[in-house]
């Protein structure tokens, strides 16, 4: 069974990342050995993130990553892919945090990468309030991040 990533360009400014996004997130899931799951991407900038970080978790600024995990209670017939849930994508947080601590905007990318692993992270049950589960969840995040890199 595959997974189906589906990519929504709110913000775009950001539709070249349309595809390398897919093909990431598709990567890290293979890389958790996670099948039969549709996940959401999308892609907005700075005002539609900092309206949601405002509505779901309090905090009046943007920020660069929001996950939502569908609700467990729904049981999916043998052979459906799962609607494991939705990554909110900031690049333009993402850009401005990695351009000023990289000597390369190249490898700007790279933080988009972290941010994709974190957010799949969120949606299979990592969390990070606790410092236990904090650094759980950095492991995890460093572990994936060298295997894609090889």
């Amino acid at each position: 069974m595959t997974n189906e990533i589906t990519v929504h360009v709110i913000d775009k400014k950001f539709e070249t990342l349309k595809n390398p996004v897919r093909k990431q997130v598709l990567e890290i899931l293979a890389v958790l050995k996670k099948e039969g799951y549709a996940i959401d991407v999308l892609l907005l900038g700075n005002r539609k993130m900092r309206s949601l970080n405002k509505k779901y978790r309090g905090k009046d600024a943007a920020t660069n990553v929001l996950s939502f995990e569908e609700p467990k209670e729904f049981v999916y017939p043998k052979g459906i892919t799962k609607q494991k849930g939705e990554i909110y994508l900031n690049p333009d947080m993402s850009s401005d945090w990695w351009i000023k601590r990289s000597k390369k905007k190249a490898e700007e990318f790279l933080d988009i990468r972290f941010l994709l692993v974190h957010g799949v992270l969120h949606l299979f049950g990592y969390d990070h309030i606790e410092d236990g589960d904090a650094t759980k969840m950095e492991r995890k995040e460093i572990a994936i991040i060298k295997l894609l890199n090889k």
